[in-house]
């Protein structure tokens, strides 16, 4: 007997062989998925539950290849401010306040808004990371954590540094926990924040436990072209990539100014770059140029960034606009495709945590981490294309089940592994007063 079978839905596969199947049937078993059926019914096949999904859309769930998760409790705190006077001002002060406790109110309330809106996967730099993975494994979410490695003074100590030993603590009886479901990652936080002996200590650290260095690239113009000045006319790409930290895997965040030359070598070193379309027109950024990148063979994911410039962890949102600002920067309506975006948010993203192998996919022996959207919704019909519909027309609202290696953590409004309710009040509570410097 199966533990879990879905009857009636419309199928986005991500499978490039068949990516949509009407009408069909998903079996769930031990966490995995045991078959994706084209018929309404599973021939053979019994399960202890059963759900009908009445022609509601079913595809991977969405993977957040780059988040602050705990930014959450600055929603709203910093808006329609300037980079420089936002970030210095307002956001590094109120970080330097936060207490643990106030950083892992946000965690478990950013947790909730992901599993309520269609994300089973996140990839975080922030701190507190080892607290935070306890939290990943108690809600039942998969994550890869780290803690951006800063230096800024002359003074500073590598093995002293928090997100040293945090990485450390991660790598200690952490990563790899929850049956896969955590991972530590090694991180650099950018170009102007560290001098390079700094980038080939993380890189070593990377090649010696085999992980992915997530870091922020090419944001700004202006990061951008201080790096060109600093680094005797070396982009971010090229200077990181001569100190050796593209010969392990690279989760690069935002990459809106990259040259043709930066795409090409990221490309042949294999690296993702996530891109994160609302924090970049919110910061005035830029908008990276997905089209091409794509052309250029570079591996495009999606990211939310920290809700301090976006103010939301709604991957849909970022789904449908990395579409539609491909197609409206190039003027040509067929750059980006709806299925080219989805696998973004889920092939793509996939492979960018080191997971291309586990999830990102419905298909047999991959792991059950799927969501539901709901197609009884007015903004939802008619439904001629239910891939179109999950990029264009779907919300993060719509979402009705979410599911981690075959666990039902949020279904109708419900979660099954935390109290929202508390971790609303934690984060107003704990974190608020701190934020406002109360």
């Amino acid at each position: 007997m199966l533990d879990i079978i879905i009857k009636n839905a419309n199928i986005i596969t991500m499978d490039d062989s068949r990516p949509l199947i009407r009408g069909g049937c998903i079996g769930i078993d031990g966490g995995r998925i045991a078959f994706v059926s084209a018929g309404s019914e599973a021939p053979d096949a019994t399960a202890a539950r059963v759900i009908d999904a009445d022609g509601n859309i079913v595809l991977p769930g969405l993977i957040n290849a780059h988040a602050h998760i705990a930014m959450c409790v600055m929603r709203g705190y910093a808006d329609d401010m300037r980079l420089n006077e936002w970030l210095f001002e307002r956001i590094f002060p109120a970080e330097a306040r936060l207490t643990e406790p106030a950083v892992l109110a946000g965690v478990r309330l950013g947790i909730a808004e992901m599993l309520a809106s269609g994300t089973t996967s996140f990839s975080d730099m922030y701190f507190f990371e080892p607290k935070a993975a306890q939290i990943v494994l108690e809600t039942g979410i998969r994550a890869n954590l780290c803690n951006g490695v800063l230096a800024l003074d002359e003074s500073y100590d590598f093995e002293r540094d928090r997100s040293v030993t945090e990485l450390y603590e991660l790598l200690d009886g952490l990563h790899n926990a929850g049956n896969g479901r955590l991972k530590a990652d090694a991180a650099i936080h950018a170009e102007y924040t560290s001098p390079p002996w700094v980038w080939r200590r993380m890189h070593a650290l990377a090649e010696k436990h085999g992980l992915i260095t997530q870091l922020h690239l090419s944001e700004t113009k202006k990061e951008t072209d201080e790096c060109l000045s600093r680094h005797g006319g070396r982009s971010p790409v090229r200077a990181f990539c001569d100190e050796g930290v593209f010969d392990t895997p690279v989760l690069a965040a935002h990459g809106v100014w990259l040259t043709d030359e930066d795409m090409l070598l990221l490309a042949e070193k294999g690296a993702s770059v996530a891109h994160c379309p609302v924090s970049n027109l919110k910061l005035a950024s830029g908008i990276a140029r997905t089209q091409r990148m794509l052309e250029c063979g570079v591996n495009v994911c999606l990211g939310t960034d920290g809700c301090a410039s976006n103010n939301s962890h709604d991957l849909f949102e970022e789904l449908k606009l990395a579409a539609l600002l491909a197609k409206g920067s190039s003027l040509d309506p067929t750059a980006v495709p709806a299925y080219r975006a989805l696998r973004m948010a889920t092939v793509n993203g996939a492979r960018a945590q080191g997971r291309e192998n586990e999830v990102g996919m419905l298909k047999a022996g991959f792991e059950a981490d799927l969501i539901m959207l709901d197609t009884h919704r007015p903004h939802m019909r008619p439904l001629y294309d239910p891939i179109s519909t999950a990029v264009y027309s779907a919300r993060g609202g719509d979402v009705v089940l979410t599911m981690v290696q075959g666990r039902v953590l949020y279904e109708n409004g419900e979660f099954t592994t935390l109290d929202v309710d508390k971790a609303i009040r934690d984060a107003e509570e704990l974190a608020m007063p701190l934020v406002l410097g109360k």
